[in-house]
């Protein structure tokens, strides 16, 4: 029976008090017991065909990464936004992901462009003028774009990748 006034009670209920809060700091701080789960990371469909629409793509590959059980896979792709230089490819390109919610976060044009989607908070791309040593590891893709015989000054190659927050 706690009586009012009593220093004993008082001291009880503090530290009453003191066990529930370090039990919710400890919970709010991520600590468990249990290992963490492997994950994958995917950029989202939905986000990759809004990026598919700004020209006709050439070609697409993916990339994947393994670090601790957790599975990061990139999506490259190659798209011919219908320039006539390197830079103008980037700026059509920035502008045309502009208009489907894509935010520039960083840029050193006309070299790259690094974008952050509005739309899919996880999600980033990192935009260039298209060069075939990007693709120098899917040999594939490189001859299927050497057999369509395209303008390589009218693409630009993009990496898009979702990261864990």
């Amino acid at each position: 029976m706690l009586l009012r006034g009593s220093s004993a009670g008082k001291a009880g209920c503090v530290r009453r008090l003191a066990v529930v809060v370090l039990g919710v700091a400890i919970l709010g701080s991520g600590c468990t017991l249990s290992p963490s789960t492997p994950s994958t990371l995917r950029v989202p469909p939905a986000a990759l065909d809004g990026i598919r629409g700004i020209g006709r793509v050439q070609a697409e590959a993916i990339r994947e990464n393994e670090d601790n059980g957790n599975r990061q896979i990139d999506n490259l792709l190659v798209i011919d936004v219908g320039a006539t230089s390197g830079r103008e490819a980037l700026d059509k390109a920035a502008d045309l992901l502009a208009a489907r919610k894509w935010v520039i976060v960083a840029e050193n044009r006309p070299t790259i462009v690094s974008m952050d989607s509005a739309d899919w908070q996880e999600t980033h791309l990192v935009l260039r003028p298209f060069r075939a040593y990007y693709l120098e590891d899917h040999p594939e893709v490189l001859k299927k774009m050497k057999e369509a015989s395209v303008k390589e000054e009218s693409l630009v190659y993009l990496e898009v990748f979702e990261v864990a927050l």
